[in-house]
Order: structure tokens, then C-alpha cells, then sequence
């Protein structure tokens, strides 16, 4: 294993992003490494019939807008890392950001440099793993390790 003083932890912002967390936390705390958590907020688009962009949030919350979304997310994350900081002595930032995830994580890694990315994995396969899935996406084009944390159990 490397020697890990980067580290980037993408977070969907769900229930399983502070078990994703706690994980990277447990290898900063070995490493003295610094960690970042991310959350990229997918924007969706859709044209209605007179070619006016109609916007869908990529999660439940009624949103008006971008913004709000990232104000939503902020939000969020801010509990998230609170959560999480008390008690652990890690250096923590966070992110919030809009875009494509799995595109926005592999450019943030590369633009800081990134020793690891720490990301949840639903275990999926079959259809599901054909269509794509973030985690995939950034296994296969990140520019340095990336662990993936199952967060949902398999069923027997």
C-alpha cells in the first residue's frame, strides 16, 4: 500500500456516505493524510415542446434551481462533516460542486494530485453494471487507487 497524504472521498450524501467516511478516515488516521469529501451534484436537463430546458434535480428535494441544489447539498455535506469531525483528529475539508460525477471526481483527483479516492459501491452487476455506474467509471480512469466501499449487505 502507498503512502497516502491525499485523500478524495466521493459521497452521494445518502445514509452510506459516513460509513464511506469513516473508512477513509481510518486510512488518513494511518497516513496523517488529509482528506477531501466531494459531492458533485448531477443536473439534469430535459427540453419540453417548445425547446425551453426544463431542470430536474438529481435527487427527491423540489429544487428551482442550480443554485438551490448546491445551497441543498452544502447543507447536507456541512452535517455530513460535522458528524464525522467530532473527536477524529484528520484534516477535513469538503466540496460541493456541479457536473457529471464520475468526470468531476477524475478531474478534481488530477487537478490535487489525489493518492486515493474512497467511494461507495452498491454492488450491483449484471444489467445495472452494463449501464454504468460511478464507481466503475472511476475505478477504470482515475489517476491513482481507488477503494470502493460496499454499502449496501448482499443478500444470501
Amino acid at each position: 500500500m502507498d503512502n497516502y497524504q491525499q485523500i478524495l472521498v466521493a459521497v452521494d450524501l445518502s445514509d452510506d456516505s459516513e460509513r464511506v467516511c469513516t473508512k477513509a478516515i481510518q486510512i488518513a488516521q494511518n497516513y496523517q493524510a488529509s482528506i477531501q469529501v466531494v459531492y458533485v451534484a448531477e443536473m439534469f436537463y430535459q427540453m419540453s415542446a417548445s425547446y425551453d430546458p426544463l431542470f430536474y434535480p438529481s435527487y427527491e428535494d423540489i429544487a428551482v434551481d442550480e443554485e438551490e441544489i448546491i445551497k441543498i447539498s452544502e447543507s447536507r455535506m456541512q452535517e455530513l462533516i460535522e458528524s464525522l469531525a467530532a473527536g477524529e483528529n484528520v484534516k477535513l475539508s469538503s466540496k460541493v460542486i456541479s457536473g457529471v460525477p464520475k468526470t468531476e471526481i477524475i478531474e478534481l483527483a488530477e487537478q490535487n494530485r489525489v493518492d486515493l479516492i474512497v467511494c461507495g459501491s452498491h454492488g450491483r452487476n449484471g444489467f445495472e453494471l452494463l449501464l454504468g455506474s460511478t464507481a466503475n467509471a472511476i475505478l477504470h480512469h482515475a489517476p491513482c487507487d481507488v477503494l470502493a466501499v460496499r454499502t449496501r449487505k448482499k443478500k444470501s
